[in-house]
């Protein structure tokens, strides 16, 4: 993206914010892309069956058993990226330069725009220079391309203010979009056959004057069924929309639009946040539990990547290059394990004060030859997953009952009259009896329903996360907690979706710094300073134009304590391969049948790790290893 729509986006979340601060506690902020990410569920946290050496629980560990993913892993495991090629490298001569690149780095797949105004600048004045010279030089390489269609032309569009030639963000005109759309696709039906429409129409820097999800699903109807009429055998991909806002999925579905796309693409960006404290696992929980009701799809994240350092999006830099090559991999198995069947990362080269690529910005565009640990870090990944399937991840976090929900006493609704809470035995988790928790939001404002305690109820220790077994209606609604801590403050955290129906565990880390909107009464830091205590559990519409009731229930709200540390266990011929990390660091010993396993870093280093007494001891951080030994 260039840097001018970084800047935009950067001035309009800066407004959200200074918004948030002004709303009441009973209003959550209107950052989409990053407040219903910081929900953080039990289901991210994957810990090693091992042994922590030098840091014991602080309660005895449980052996649990392994979690099943949200969503059966792809097998293979996809991990590719946005080239950029064609809409960005300015010599068509010297194309394999950047190409072969990709043969090295392992990427089996690329998402590559073809700009209106670079293969017909002026109508009926087409230029195949740059995507035929792209095209060559990607696919004699057998990786397959996903093909962007749009964004405008300016002399496409009904705006006089566009510059002819350029690009524009303003929807275009129908038939001149058509037009553009049957001669890029005729072209290359061949070797295209994944078509990705738009780049997300939902945000209005790329929807202008502002997203119009009725014109973006007729544009999606019309355009899909003139690639099925060139290509029957293509894959329409829905244009790369924010996940943790379903306002926008909501009405391409009202407006008729879900039959005309194959493939549900999204963006979950959550930078600055990391991938764990991001939610990023979870982002697809709410645009699944859509599909669960218009119809199933396969989820492809076609953009998602972390900054090196300060950008238009995190100006204060949090982000590092270190980080980012951590991220790139941990992000890539989150997302990888829920279920997520390809994943793009974003970008192959820095921008000029916008460093997202694998590739420093070095001396312009043509410049590949700075690489970045990000580089090494996808190189590494791809040659390590290759071949390789999902076999389980493990749990042996403390999980200690806070609330069984066995009894309601001492439990009341505030001040909004949307919703009951009482007993039921028609679904339980732990005991005989759940909450059945009835709502009917009745506004397209934000609706919401809270349930008090008369006497709060404190938090035993310091855990690490709080988390509630749902069973769902199918709903995108939220289910959040509100703590009280030492400073006096409230604060409030998102657990998660309410989901599709059949239980599911949902939960959110505690120890972090609230979002504004989540800062909800008293002055402090914003983070939790313990004792602490539970003081409501909350369902919010999340979509405020959403209207209507349903019935959910809660079971065994619990806290969570233990080590942040995972472990992603996978099989490759007779051999396992464990993926491990853990961002706080940890000595961790795992059983093993080997004398010795192979370990390789995250940037490609091997070494031998002896094993003693059956057991491989490995020091983690937050760069994930790869454990190759025989269970």
């Amino acid at each position: 993206m260039p840097k001018n729509i970084y800047a935009l986006i950067t001035q309009m979340r800066s407004n959200v914010l200074r918004i948030g601060r002004a709303i009441s506690h009973q209003r959550r902020t209107l950052e989409g892309r990053r407040l219903s990410a910081i929900g953080y569920r039990l289901s991210a946290i994957i810990v090693v069956l091992l042994l922590l050496a030098g840091a014991a629980p602080a309660t005895p560990a449980r052996a649990l058993a392994p979690l099943a993913p949200a969503a059966v892993p792809a097998s293979p495991p996809s991990f590719g990226l946005n080239s950029h090629l064609a809409s960005r490298y300015p010599d068509p001569s010297s194309m394999d330069v950047p190409a072969s690149m990709l043969t090295d780095l392992g990427v089996t797949w690329v998402r590559e725009d073809f700009h209106w105004h670079r293969v017909e600048p002026r109508p009926d004045a087409w230029d195949w220079t740059f995507t035929d010279a792209a095209m060559r030089a990607i696919l004699s390489r057998d990786i397959q391309v996903l093909g962007v269609l749009g964004p405008s032309v300016g002399w496409g569009t009904p705006y006089p203010g566009d510059t002819p030639n350029d690009v524009s963000y303003y929807p275009p005109d129908p038939d001149a979009f058509d037009a553009y759309v049957r001669a890029v696709v005729t072209r290359y039906r061949r070797y295209i056959h994944h078509w990705e429409i738009w780049n997300e129409p939902d945000h209005g820097v790329f929807w202008r004057p502002q997203p119009d999800v009725a014109a973006y699903t007729r544009l999606l109807i019309r355009t899909a069924a003139t690639i099925r009429a060139i290509d029957p055998q293509a894959q329409v991909v829905l244009g790369g929309i924010n996940p943790f806002d379903t306002t926008f999925l909501r009405g391409v579905a009202e407006n008729g639009g879900w039959g005309s796309f194959d493939v549900l693409g999204i963006h979950p960006y959550v930078d600055p946040y990391g991938p764990e404290d991001g939610n990023l696992i979870a982002a697809a929980d709410g645009v699944r539990a859509l599909a669960e009701r218009y119809g199933k799809r396969p989820i492809w994240v076609t953009e998602l990547g972390w900054s090196s350092g300060p950008g238009d999006r995190d100006r204060a830099g949090l982000t590092d290059e270190q980080a980012q090559a951590s991220y790139l991999v941990r992000s890539m198995l989150d997302l990888w394990q829920a279920g997520v069947e390809r994943i793009f990362w974003y970008s192959f080269k820095d921008d000029p004060g916008n460093p997202y690529g694998l590739v420093r910005a070095g001396a312009g565009r043509t410049d590949y030859r700075s690489r970045k640990p990000a580089y090494d870090a996808l190189r590494t990944l791809n040659q390590q997953l290759a071949g390789a399937t999902f076999v389980e991840r493990r749990d042996l976090f403390t999980r200690d009952t806070l609330v069984s929900f066995d009894s309601l006493r001492g439990w009341r609704r505030t001040s909004q009259p949307n919703g009951t809470l009482r007993l039921s035995d028609a679904q339980a988790h732990g005991g005989g009896l759940s909450a059945q928790l009835d709502y009917s939001f009745t506004t397209r404002q934000n609706d919401y329903v809270s349930f008090e305690r008369e006497q709060p109820i404190p938090l035993p220790g310091q855990p690490y996360a709080l988390g509630v077994w749902v069973y769902g209606d199918g709903s995108t609604h939220g289910v959040k907690v509100w703590l009280r801590d030492a400073e006096g403050e409230l604060l409030q955290y998102v657990l998660g979706s309410v989901g599709p129906p059949g239980w599911h565990f949902i939960s959110a880390p505690i120890g972090g710094t609230v979002e504004p909107g989540n800062h909800l009464e008293g002055r402090g830091n914003s983070r939790l300073d313990f004792p602490a205590s539970l003081q409501a559990v909350v369902l919010d519409d999340m979509v405020d134009s959403f209207v209507g009731g349903g019935t959910i229930y809660l079971d065994d709200l619990s806290v969570i304590g233990g080590h942040e540390i995972y472990d992603l266990r996978l099989q490759r011929g007779g051999e396992s391969l464990d993926v491990l990390w853990s961002p706080p660091g940890a000595r961790v010993h795992l059983s093993t049948r080997s004398a010795a396993g192979r370990l390789i870093t995250r940037d490609g280093v091997e070494s031998t790790a002896s094993a003693q007494g059956g057991q491989i001891t490995v020091n983690l951080g937050p760069a994930p290893v790869y454990l190759i030994h025989r269970r």
